[in-house]
């Protein structure tokens, strides 16, 4: 179901638990999903693997490369904008680095687009059958 990626250089276990428990408090508290559903991987760097604004990072200078792609339902432009504040809080708040701002991709998807258990979530649960979208996708 809701999944996130981050792409960030190499930190320590401690700061990916902090990591995990701020981005997922942020996750429950701007949706309308709980945090049980919510699932986060890291992609670690070392320096000289990333680049941002054309320079490879070196791991001390300048602002490393760090991205967070977010998969989940379609959600209103109130919850992405909760999203996006939220997230970016809850990084910067973790890694103690107030110029280490992610950009933040958000990947909306219907019910029909995510596989569980071997069977489609529409087919799956009847809420998810029901949900409605923003768009509406043509029948085959």
């Amino acid at each position: 179901m809701p999944c996130l990626e981050i792409t960030l250089p190499k930190v320590d276990n401690r700061t990916k638990e902090k990591l995990t428990a701020r981005l997922t408090a942020a996750f429950d508290e701007s949706t309308p999903f709980g945090a049980d559903i919510f699932g986060l991987r890291f992609f670690e760097f070392e320096p000289g693997e990333a680049a941002s604004g054309g320079r490879i990072w070196d791991g001390q200078t300048g602002r490393p490369y760090l991205h967070m792609l977010l998969y989940c339902p379609r959600v209103s432009r109130e919850v992405k904008q909760k999203l996006v504040e939220s997230f970016t809080a809850a990084f910067v708040g973790a890694v103690g680095k107030e110029d280490w701002k992610p950009v933040l991709h958000i990947c909306e998807h219907p019910y029909d687009n995510v596989g569980v258990e071997g069977k489609l979530l529409s087919d799956s649960f009847e809420a998810c059958a029901k949900s409605k979208f923003y768009y509406v996708l043509p029948k085959d």
